[in-house]
């Protein structure tokens, strides 16, 4: 079987980032038990339940705020996760003295440093961003009165009287998808600064995709948590046949009869090991 890996595979720059502080912690006697992830590190159930093994405990946003937990905890080191959090979050483990470890992608903080500058100088914002997501959740939380689109409906329901109005977004979302949402709000909103910041990782996974020669299967290698990860799926099943897999053990009653070329692209917050597993098993298939 012939079988072709899409380029970047391996963790984004942001994720490097976040696993590097969290092993160094681990690493670091000096620092006050328990550590906390404030939030999934990264979207990726595999490096969670790695990390959960060496004692690391989870506080899942969904059951509780971070803010919420935070009220709750008394001493320790608190990992703030990649995707963000809320300038409160960070003041309330300030104030209680807890050691705080900032895992945040640094092309996240920089989102959020200009959603206040321009808050401050006086422009309404508008994110672009998928509803509950951790990082989408982050960002609105930077100022007061941010307006979330997630689809072309909701820019119709927007009722925004000034001119000053500053359009950023979620760094991992389609690439095509967002370009269309850009237009209509421009086309609503002549003068509003569009500050397209998808991510360099996200675009150029997605091109991969976009721009690859056609194979009788597309693997994509993610967790379903992963919004990178299900754009490219998105992509890939717009183009050809395409399955969503989390690791090797997804692919075992997969049947390859009819199957003779596969490409394998992943997302930014997939190791690298898992996507070499499963090429190894293709390989090895008549």
């Amino acid at each position: 079987m012939i079988v072709k890996l899409l380029n970047p595979q391996g963790y984004c720059k942001g994720v490097s980032n976040a696993l590097d502080k969290i092993d160094k912690a681990l690493l670091d006697s000096s620092l006050p038990r328990p550590i906390y992830l404030l939030g999934e590190i990264i979207h990726n159930q595999y490096i969670i339940d790695f990390y959960k093994k060496k004692g690391v405990i989870l506080l899942p946003e969904g059951d509780k705020t971070k803010e919420e937990y935070l009220d709750e905890i008394e001493t320790g080191t608190i990992i703030f996760q990649a995707h963000g959090s809320s300038p409160e979050a960070f003041d309330i483990a300030t104030k209680k003295k807890l050691r705080i470890i900032d895992a945040t992608c640094p092309y996240v903080n920089l989102i959020h440093k200009r959603i206040i500058d321009y808050h401050n100088n006086g422009y309404t914002i508008i994110y672009i961003g998928k509803k509950n997501h951790a990082e989408t959740i982050a960002s609105l939380k930077q100022v007061k009165n941010t307006n979330l689109v997630s689809t072309l409906e909701d820019i119709n329901n927007l009722n925004i009287k000034s001119d000053k109005i500053y359009v950023t977004n979620q760094t991992t979302l389609s690439t095509i998808d967002l370009e269309t949402i850009f237009t209509k709000i421009k086309e609503k909103y002549p003068k509003a600064i569009i500050d397209n910041k998808i991510c360099d990782a996200t675009t150029k996974r997605q091109l991969a995709v976009i721009n690859q020669p056609t194979t009788d299967l597309c693997i994509v290698v993610g967790d379903k948590a992963s919004s990178n990860s299900k754009r490219l799926f998105e992509l890939a099943s717009k183009k050809q046949k395409a399955i969503f897999v989390n690791c090797l053990a997804d692919l075992k009653n997969y049947e390859f009869n009819n199957v003779r070329s596969v490409s394998i692209t992943s997302g930014a917050s997939t190791p690298f090991s898992l996507v070499l597993e499963i090429k190894e098993f293709l390989e090895s298939l008549p």
